[in-house]
C-alpha cells in the first residue's frame, strides 16, 4: 500500500501536467489505454493471461463503474486544484472506507474509531473551508473523488476473495477504455505530441502498477487496516507540487492534511490492536 500510494501520487502529478496541455477526457482515455502495458508485463508472472478473465461479471462491472467515476473525478480535480490540495482531499478516502466498513463489509467499528473518523473529516473541512460564497466546484469534485475511491476500495475488498488482482485491474481498465473512446470525440480531442505520448506511457505504467499494488494490499489485509497506509502519499503530493509547480501549501491545507493523517494513523493503530 505504501509503494502503491507513492506510484499513484506520481501518476497524479503526471496527469496534472498533461491536463495543462490536453483535454481532461483525452488524458484519462489515453492514460488508461497505457495501463494495459503493466498488466501485460505482470500477467505471465501471476498465472498467465487466463487469470485476466473475471469469475463473477456483475461485481467486476460494479467495481469498473466505480473505477471509471473515480478516475474521471480525480483527473478533473487535478486540472483545477494544486496537487497537494487535491491529494490531501482525495486521501481522506480511508475515512470513508472506515465509516462504511460496518455497513458494507461487516467490520466492527468502535466508538474510539468513530471519534478518529470525525477528526479526519474535520481535517477535510479545514482544507475546503465550506463557505457557500467561496467554496468552488473543484473542492466538491475532490470530495466526490474521495467518496468514489472509498466505494471502489470496499468493492475491491469484497470481490478479491474470488477475483485475482490482475483480473480486477484488467476488467476495470477495459471498461474505462471502452467508455473513454466512445465519448472522447464529443468531449475534446487534439493531436498528441511526441513528449505527450511519452508522458502518457509513463502515466499508464505508474497508474497500472499503483492500482495493482493497492488491489493486492486490499486482497491480503482488512480494508480498515491497510487503507490508512495511503496517507504516506500526502508527503509525495506536497513535495511534487512544490518541486514541479512551485505550489506552497497554505496553512489550511497543511493543517487539514495533518488532521487527516493523524486520523488515518490512529485507525491503523486501532486495527493493529
Amino acid at each position: 500500500m505504501i509503494l502503491g500510494s507513492a506510484l499513484l501520487t506520481a501518476s497524479d502529478a503526471v496527469t496534472k501536467w498533461l491536463t495543462q496541455e490536453y483535454p481532461v477526457s483525452q488524458v484519462w482515455c489515453l492514460r488508461t489505454l497505457f495501463v494495459l502495458v503493466p498488466i501485460a508485463l505482470l500477467a505471465p508472472r501471476y498465472g498467465g493471461y487466463r487469470t485476466l478473465l473475471p469469475t463473477r461479471v456483475a461485481p467486476q462491472l460494479l467495481r469498473a463503474v466505480l473505477f471509471l467515476s473515480t478516475t474521471l473525478l480525480i483527473t478533473t480535480g487535478l486540472s483545477l486544484l494544486p496537487l497537494a490540495q487535491m491529494v490531501s482531499i482525495v486521501f481522506s478516502s480511508p475515512l470513508f472506507v472506515a465509516a462504511l466498513a460496518p455497513l458494507l463489509l461487516g467490520e466492527r467499528v468502535s466508538t474510539s474509531r468513530w471519534l478518529t473518523i470525525t477528526i479526519g473529516f474535520l481535517g477535510v473541512l479545514v482544507i475546503v473551508r465550506p463557505d457557500p460564497t467561496t467554496m468552488g466546484i473543484a473542492s466538491l469534485i475532490a470530495i466526490a473523488a474521495a467518496f468514489s475511491s472509498a466505494l471502489r476500495d470496499i468493492v475491491t475488498r469484497r470481490i478479491s476473495t474470488t477475483e485475482s488482482s490482475l483480473s480486477i485491474l484488467f476488467c476495470s481498465t477495459v471498461f474505462v477504455i471502452i467508455i473513454a473512446f466512445a465519448t472522447a470525440p464529443w468531449l475534446g480531442w487534439i493531436k498528441v505530441q511526441a513528449i505527450g505520448w511519452a508522458l502518457l506511457l509513463i502515466n499508464g505504467i505508474l497508474n497500472g502498477g499503483a492500482h495493482f499494488l493497492i488491489i493486492e494490499a486490499l486482497r491480503l489485509g482488512e480494508a480498515s487496516a491497510v487503507v490508512p497506509y495511503k496517507y504516506t502519499g500526502l508527503i509525495w503530493g506536497v513535495l511534487l507540487g512544490l518541486v514541479v509547480w512551485g505550489d506552497v501549501p497554505s496553512p489550511w491545507v497543511i493543517g487539514g492534511a495533518i488532521l487527516i493523517a493523524i486520523s488515518g494513523l490512529s485507525l491503523l493503530r486501532n486495527a493493529q490492536r
